[in-house]
């Protein structure tokens, strides 16, 4: 399990970190045809504004291993939570299997 947390956890400090592109790299085949770097970023900065600015990353949490929308290839859903000048956040990922690549298959922007 500590791969899956290590994949959400690599995620989010490059969006945190502004290298949305190479974020974009670790996005399963499907999420990487729905949306674009560019739409990582700007969600993030959405996100980030929002808190009054991003001051750190917390510890990833696995929420879910079994929920009633899993599929095949989904491992776990973390929760990496946001440290925030005005307060906290979050992003909850979904960590997939896609061959022999552990993908982000789902996210949502903040907490849910």
């Amino acid at each position: 399990m500590s791969d899956v947390v290590a994949a959400a956890a690599d995620f989010v400090s490059k969006i945190v970190g502004g290298n949305a592109e190479d974020a974009y790299e670790i996005l399963s085949e499907r999420m990487a045809a729905d949306v674009a770097a560019s739409d990582l970023q700007a969600r993030f900065d959405a996100l980030s504004n929002d808190m009054g600015g991003v001051t750190g990353v917390g510890q990833p949490i696995v929420i879910l291993e079994d929920w009633p929308e899993k599929t095949d290839d989904d491992l776990s859903i973390v929760y990496v939570p946001l440290e925030g000048d005005v307060f906290s956040e979050a992003i909850t990922v979904t960590v997939s299997k896609e061959g022999d690549a552990l993908r982000i298959s789902s996210i949502e922007w903040g907490r849910p």
